[in-house]
């Protein structure tokens, strides 16, 4: 297993960082001078359903005979340098039978592969951003790629997702500008999040670590419903979300991207890749934020956004070989919040006489990721994964104190190959380790805890013809605070026709709690903390979340009059049941109260989903959720506090004709309505301070255009909350921080009021 890397002194990193941005650049301008010598030949590898085209990512393509080789990009497009002395292109990828292609100088290579075998003659057209759904992954899976994401901001992971209406995003509190996403009406901890199919951002990390994750930085996301694959670990309760990083591969030769919104908040990034001769490519990524400018629009005497300055960069190299490809990566990073009252300052506050809030955290990770292709057997291969990582926090909360520290490592060891000498049956097995210190300090009281894991698994694939596919894993891990269990997960595909599946998926999930960094907002009030465990004993005295969650997804790809427009019709239920929970109990308005489970706690979620080309260029997304979420409290059954019964969702995009003098314009807009939410029960306080049973529903708009001048140019205007709602009120007794009604964590609908925001990109492809 990879040491962690220490944390990086930020004098010395600053000292680095200009080498670090521009030795790439000077690199291309020699790289530059050599192009003439060499033709670039643009293509794109898709697997063809019968139904619908799906890009292959990862695949690999080499000249017959030379060491020139390219790897596809998440959305299966390629460049690849040609020598007029080769002519034979070998086309490589998992679970596809090798290949070769003879080329006859096309500008643009359309690679079809269908059963497995390559078809000649065909030509691909399609929208790469239309690519959401798939009728054959047994994963009920939907893929939010580089045209969704650039539909909105998206400066950070927790605000990716606006346009998505599977994954909802809001603020732990109305202080410190914390983001947090729910799935299924559950807190965004039971998701499982990775980084390139690396559990990532996980521990201390879960609530705050959606910002460790630029949004420029994102290449894509893949969005899992429901119990993941056992392959990536045990602690997938409702699903998974994978980030795809711009990497060797799929990053920009060059890219920057500039953003500044009306608040004062302004974002660089900066993303840059090379090749080192035919075998390495690296990709550097820097990311500098800065926000230092006080607001106060509602008048309440507190900032409305806090006063921050981050600092992240990463760098990846990676290795293609004949048969060995290598992965390697390392990042750090170093954020800064300072929040509350108007009048506070970094350092200067005086305790009683001005409320104030700092956030602090350091963060160094690395990975590495090793695979070997056995020659001739193109399904066969033996992968290890390796990563580790160091965090460190300290917050203050005016007269509360909460550190932390964190250093994790994570092995894991993986054979796949096929059950006798066809493709209808694979299996993928192999072995893990997972290393956990914590070392955290809530007040005057220490918690320290570690977690060694090793674990076992199996995954059998069947998948006997184009119609039925059945996927059924079963992992065992050997816990050494916990004990030993199992995490069993089962996948089933049916296909109905040639443009319908349903797919139903169960399994178990299980994972370590932590109080304190998944409830930062809580720290934002006058709340006590009260833990009813032993607090001496292991894991604050509280046992893992146990939960099994069970799905259904139907889904429908139809064509629509002469002109054959696409669209898409889901429909999804989810059911996720737990064996055991740690309780957060708002119900008495003094407290915050942590308990395990004694009783039933559940979530049901029904969600339905329509895509639908309206026009050319025109497309509209429609959706509707309903969630059921309930919980046994020591005061009974209740429904869980701020989670909506219904939530609404209307998506407009269009796009105009592009051309070479005149560009095209893009124009996006996003229309969410939320129903009622109960409230946490708030008798306890004040009169003037106890709040309602539920909520009123409200809307909310965001709006986008784009100018894309040329392949290099794009200019973006945008605006947040168009309709400048705003929760009444958001911090409870705000002009009396130190009495016992002051409560910043009830929060329901969005704090700040319409923000408008503007951008540059510039790209180097």
């Amino acid at each position: 297993m990879t040491s962690y890397i220490n944390v990086v002194n930020m004098n010395d990193l600053r000292a680095i960082i200009p080498f670090l941005i521009f030795f790439p650049i000077f690199s291309f301008a020699q790289h530059d001078e050599d192009e003439h010598e060499h033709d670039e030949i643009h293509g794109i590898v898709v697997e063809d359903f019968g139904d619908s085209l799906s890009p292959i990512p990862g695949a690999q393509l080499t000249w017959l005979g030379s060491t020139i080789t390219a790897i596809t990009d998440a959305d299966g497009k390629f460049e690849i340098e040609h020598d007029d002395e080769y002519h034979d292109l070998v086309i490589e990828a998992f679970g596809f039978k090798t290949d070769t292609i003879e080329f006859e100088h096309e500008e643009f290579l359309s690679i079809v592969i269908r059963d497995g075998n390559l078809i000649e003659g065909v030509v691909v057209e399609f929208d790469a951003d239309k690519l959401r759904l798939s009728l054959m992954d047994p994963l009920n899976a939907h893929l939010i790629d580089q045209g969704e994401l650039r539909k909105a901001a998206c400066c950070s992971l927790a605000e990716s997702f606006e346009t998505d209406p599977s994954v909802d995003a809001s603020f732990t509190d109305a202080v410190t500008g914390t983001r947090q996403i729910q799935m299924m009406g559950l807190s965004g901890k039971y998701v499982q999040l990775m980084q390139d199919n690396i559990p990532m951002t996980r521990g201390l990390a879960t609530v705050n670590g959606l910002e460790f994750t630029p949004g420029a930085w994102i290449n894509s996301i893949q969005v899992s419903k429901g119990a993941g694959s056992v392959v990536n670990g045990y602690e997938s309760l409702t699903g998974q979300i994978n980030v795809d990083w711009k990497k060797p591969g799929n990053a920009e030769q060059l890219h920057v991207n500039v953003y500044g919104n009306q608040s004062g908040r302004a974002e660089l990034n900066v993303i840059a890749d090379q090749s080192i001769g035919n075998r390495w490519e690296s990709t550097l990524l820097v990311h500098g934020k800065q926000n230092q400018v006080k607001w106060d629009n509602n008048q309440d005497g507190f900032m409305d956004n806090p006063l921050s300055s981050n600092f992240n960069v990463h760098n990846q190299w990676n290795f293609v070989g004949d048969n060995l490809h290598v992965e390697l990566g390392a990042g750090a990073l170093a954020f800064n919040t300072v929040a509350g009252q108007m009048d506070y300052n970094k350092g200067a506050s005086v305790i009683g006489s001005i409320y104030g809030v700092e956030l602090e955290t350091r963060r160094a990770q690395g990975f590495a990721k090793i695979g070997y292709l056995y020659p001739d057997e193109h399904y066969k291969s033996i992968a290890i994964q390796l990563s580790g990582s160091y965090q460190k926090m300290n917050n203050l909360f005016d007269r509360v104190n909460y550190s932390g520290e964190q250093l994790s490592g994570v092995a894991n060891l993986i054979y796949q190959d096929e059950i006798g000498e066809s493709e209808k049956q694979t299996f993928r097995t192999g072995i893990s380790f997972l290393y956990d210190e914590y070392q955290e300090i809530h007040r005057f009281d220490r918690y320290a805890r570690l977690e060694m894991v090793p674990g076992a698994y199996f995954e059998y694939n069947l998948a006997p013809n184009d119609d039925f596919t059945l996927v059924a894993g079963m992992r065992g891990d050997l816990h050494n605070l916990y004990g030993f269990f199992y995490s069993p997960r089962l996948h089933l595909r049916y296909k109905l026709g040639e443009l319908s599946a349903i797919k139903l998926s169960a399994g178990k999930g299980q994972r370590t709690p932590n109080i304190f960094a998944e409830n930062i907002g809580y720290f934002a009030s006058s709340r006590q903390w009260v833990i009813e465990g032993d607090t001496d004993a292991t894991g604050y005295g509280l046992q893992p979340e146990i939960a099994w969650n069970f799905g259904f997804n139907f889904t429908k790809k139809f064509l629509v009059g002469l002109a054959e427009r696409e669209g898409s019709w889901t429909v999804d239920l989810y059911h996720t049941r737990f064996e055991n929970q740690v309780v957060i109990d708002l119900e008495d308005a003094t407290m915050v109260r942590f308990y395990n489970l004694n009783g039933q706690s559940f979530s049901s979620s029904i969600q339905t989903e329509l895509n639908y080309e309206l026009m050319k260029r025109t497309s509209i997304r429609l959706a509707y959720r309903y969630l059921d979420v309930r919980t046994d409290y020591i005061s009974g059954l209740l429904e869980r506090p701020f989670v909506p019964k219904h939530r609404g969702f209307i998506n407009l995009e269009y796009a105009t004709k592009e051309t070479e003098k005149e560009g095209s314009w893009k124009f996006d807009a996003t229309v969410q309505w939320t129903g009622e939410q109960r409230i946490a029960c708030t008798k306890d306080k004040s009169i003037e301070y106890r709040l309602p049973d539920y909520t009123d529903p409200f809307f909310v708009l965001n709006g986008q255009v784009s100018k894309i001048f040329n392949p290099q140019w794009e200019i973006y205007v945008g605006g947040e909350n168009l309709l400048n709602y705003k929760q009444t009120n958001p911090i409870l007794a705000s002009s009396e921080p130190f009495s016992s009604d002051f409560d910043a964590s009830m929060v329901w609908a969005p704090i700040f009021g319409r923000m408008l925001y503007m951008g540059l990109r510039f790209t180097i492809q």
